[in-house]
């Protein structure tokens, strides 16, 4: 079946964080009140990524140029204020766009990436609102590619929603290198088992060279009638200037008929602060008697130009068996049509982020 898409990109855990511009005064104008002098700041950042891909997807090859390839093109607001004990209140407001053609990515949602408030300390923090879910969070650390890019096998071939909406979740402070979060999204309607309800969780740990996490997720349909579902783990172990990577992910959506499970192997090699090479294979064998097993491999570079500006470039070969209809897509990117279902598709990317 093909992947669908559930908007994809975030300012994910296992990512660099953003480059930020201090607006105190600035959003003291905006929020007209004076109650917004006692922000202790509000920062503006954001992030560009375009790229041009030539790939065949069965019908001979086609060039195009497109965004969300490494990582989804956003700007946002995040801020907070200090309200003493060691606590403070958070906030992140962030919308998804597409560069190359100037439009949002939601057109129905003025922030369709992050829309929450919540309160942090030392105990932990509590958000409520449209979040990131913790697969989304966590999936850089099933591959050496960050699960992005058309590279990545583990991210192509694997179905799960990038965020959720009604939501209230705790994530715990880092305690002997365990961290973990339990989400639950009330549907839109209300009530924990409604239509579009959700209920998350990861436990993630880090020690020296070796990090681990697993994380699932489960979705009530539109109708409430069937349970989509998630589970995800990965392993990696650091050695010198080589890491290693071990990925797993059961998915069991009966809204697009896929019961699968995927597995891969990766390997970065980090040549030098500003560039590195990751190496990987994924397979999906298909559950249901289908038949419709993938399996893909994928070359990435990318070089760090600055602090803020990257470039990157992959190459991949993803087969379809059956009726199987994976694409080689990318961070926010559902990736080119296949010409017809079991069609295999191969190509290369090159692609430039920019983040401010």
């Amino acid at each position: 079946m093909t992947k669908q898409m559930k908007c994809r990109g975030s300012a994910s855990a296992v990512r660099p964080p953003h480059a930020g511009l201090r607006m105190t005064v600035a959003a003291a104008c905006l929020c007209g009140s004076g109650a917004a002098l006692a922000q202790d700041g509000v920062t503006l950042y954001g992030v560009i990524d375009e790229f041009a891909q030539y790939v065949n997807t069965g019908n001979g090859y086609t060039a195009a140029i497109n965004s969300g390839g490494q990582w989804g093109s956003r700007f946002g607001l995040k801020g907070g204020e200090d309200i003493g004990g060691g606590q403070k209140i958070e906030f992140a407001l962030e919308s998804g766009f597409n560069p190359n053609d100037g439009t949002l990515a939601s057109s129905g949602s003025m922030f369709n990436r992050q829309a929450w408030v919540g309160i942090a300390g030392q105990w932990g923090k509590v958000r409520a609102g449209r979040q990131n879910s913790p697969l989304f969070n966590d999936q850089g650390g099933q591959d050496a590619f960050g699960g992005v890019t058309q590279a990545s096998g583990m991210d192509n071939l694997t179905v799960f929603a990038f965020r959720t909406s009604n939501t209230l979740s705790y994530q715990s402070p880092e305690i002997a290198g365990f961290q973990g979060g339990l989400y639950f999204g009330f549907g839109d309607a209300g009530g924990a088992r409604s239509a579009g309800s959700s209920q998350q969780f990861d436990l993630t740990y880090e020690h020296g060279p070796f990090a681990a996490f697993v994380a699932g997720q489960w979705l009530k349909s539109a109708t409430a009638t069937t349970t989509d579902r998630t589970l995800m783990a990965g392993a990696s172990y650091a050695f010198g200037n080589a890491t290693v990577y071990g990925g797993f992910s059961a998915v069991k959506w009966a809204d697009l008929g896929i019961d699968s499970r995927v597995y891969g192997l990766s390997v970065k090699y980090q040549f030098n602060p500003a560039n590195y090479v990751a190496l990987g294979y994924a397979y999906l064998h298909d559950q249901s008697s289908q038949g419709n097993n993938a399996d893909q491999l994928g070359l990435m570079y990318e070089y760090d130009l600055s602090k803020r500006t990257s470039f990157y470039g992959a190459l991949s070969y993803l087969r379809n068996r059956n009726q199987a209809g994976y694409t080689l897509a990318g961070a926010a990117n559902p990736g080119l049509p296949l010409a017809y279902p079991g069609a295999n598709a191969r190509g290369v990317q090159l692609g430039i982020v920019h983040r401010f």
